[in-house]
């Protein structure tokens, strides 16, 4: 297994080290960025190249978190009371006093604890929580700032670049640092994480392939056996490339046995879009459905699920339907969303009752909403996202009007000095 160990050299040192005292045989691969900020430049390839991710602190993770998902499993090393404690020892060894200073990230009563254990009574403490909206430059200035006003005589740190800095700048500056303990518990947790992943992976999945378009027409007949036999080739590539087993099922449609984890990833979806380009080229459409499920008969039945979302499509998009009877879809575009098809929320019954749309549209639009991080539409949006006609959008919002379920949030303006479309808020 390889572990990459993302942020601050000093840090990532220590974490290797650690490491290799917990698991000697572990691959370590480091990827060294200074200031948490940086740190997304590196994710990426760590990403591709390490079976789990530990990073060197929270202010990394936010830093990734905010623009980054990492799909692997991973996690970074917090500052416990292990690394107060340890900060405290080197002070003493330092030979100056604790009695008033500064600290960040950790929290107060984590201090006040190890405070009290060892039998210490400082005079003054200030705090600055980790958070998620200031940087380094924040924390230096906080840390500077209380040293000149006089109110402390020594300074504690959570981060790296902070640290640094001020042990330029010659202030009496002290590391709070990862310690064995809370990097064995980050080992742990990666590996806790691994092995479930490839629990998950190893589940069944069908993907469902049924080629439309196809002219049965006489005259046409031997040139589309031809055009049959090329595709039939294409899909038996796509198959061998993910491992499956594949089973014609009557004359335009495929049923293709495989692992979960060969299939549902972005590389896949990558591959099923290039296997509908070519059929396309062809001169025939291929619809797509995945289902996932706990044995086969779950999973063939979720794909059936999916082609008829896939069929109904009018982009002939790719659609996942999973154990849990969510649908995913359209898989690999930017409208992607996710929602469930079965009628279990008290809440949605009663939204699809009152409005008198199904629980399905129901879900897929507070989805929508979610995703898209707002519920205000004109009906055209609306249409684009749900893959309906404009007119049919305008019915749904009118029903849900109707329901006081929704409002007129406003006019917006035509370029072509047209009449305003009325914005509607969805209020659910």
């Amino acid at each position: 297994m390889i572990i990459g160990v993302v942020g601050p050299i000093d840090s990532s040192k220590k974490i290797k080290e650690d490491l290799k005292k917990v698991n000697p045989d572990l691959e370590i691969k480091q990827y060294i960025r200074e200031k948490v900020i940086d740190a997304i430049e590196v994710i990426e390839d760590c990403e591709k190249e390490c079976d789990g991710i530990i990073l060197t602190g929270c202010g990394v993770d936010e830093a990734i978190k905010s623009k980054y998902r990492i799909k692997k499993p991973y996690t970074f090393v917090s500052r416990g009371d292990s690394s107060i404690l340890k900060a405290f020892w080197n002070i003493r060894n330092s030979n100056i006093d604790l009695d008033k200073f500064s600290i960040d990230v950790v929290n107060e009563d984590m201090v006040d604890e190890v405070i009290e254990e060892i039998g210490i009574n400082p005079k003054k403490i200030y705090y600055l929580p980790f958070l998620k909206n200031i940087d380094e430059a924040d924390y230096i200035k906080w840390h500077m700032d209380l040293f000149e006003k006089k109110e402390i005589n020594l300074m504690i740190t959570g981060f790296e670049a902070v640290y640094n800095e001020l042990k330029r700048l010659g202030y009496p500056v002290f590391k709070l640092e990862p310690t064995k303990s809370l990097v064995k518990y980050c080992y742990k947790k990666i590996m806790t994480q691994h092995a479930f992943n490839n629990a998950e992976c190893s589940k069944l999945a069908v993907e469902i392939l049924n080629i439309s378009d196809y002219d049965e027409d006489i005259n046409n007949y031997y040139s589309n056996m031809i055009k049959k036999s090329d595709i039939n080739k294409v899909i038996v590539e796509y198959v061998r490339s993910i491992d499956g087993a594949l089973f014609p099922f009557g004359r335009n449609k495929f049923i293709v046995f495989i692992n979960k984890g060969a299939i549902n990833n972005e590389e896949n979806y990558n591959k099923l879009h290039n296997l509908k380009k070519h059929i396309k080229s062809i001169g025939f459409t291929l619809n797509i459905g995945i289902g996932l499920g706990k044995t086969a008969y779950e999973a063939e039945s979720n794909a059936h699920k999916a082609l008829k979302e896939s069929n109904n499509s009018k982009g002939r998009d790719i659609f996942l339907v999973d154990e849990k009877n969510n649908l995913t879809g359209p898989l690999g575009n930017e409208n992607e969303i996710s929602y469930s098809i079965i009628n279990n929320d008290e809440n949605t019954i009663n939204i699809s009752q009152k409005t008198s749309l199904s629980c399905e549209y129901v879900n897929k639009i507070m989805s929508i909403n979610k995703s898209r991080q707002s519920s205000v539409y004109d009906s055209k949006e609306l249409a684009g996202y749900l893959d309906i006609s404009e007119r049919s959008a305008r019915r749904i919002l009118q029903k849900i009007m109707d329901a006081d379920l929704a409002r007129v949030y406003g006019k917006e303006s035509s370029r072509n000095g047209g009449r305003p479309k009325s914005l509607i808020e969805i209020l659910f």
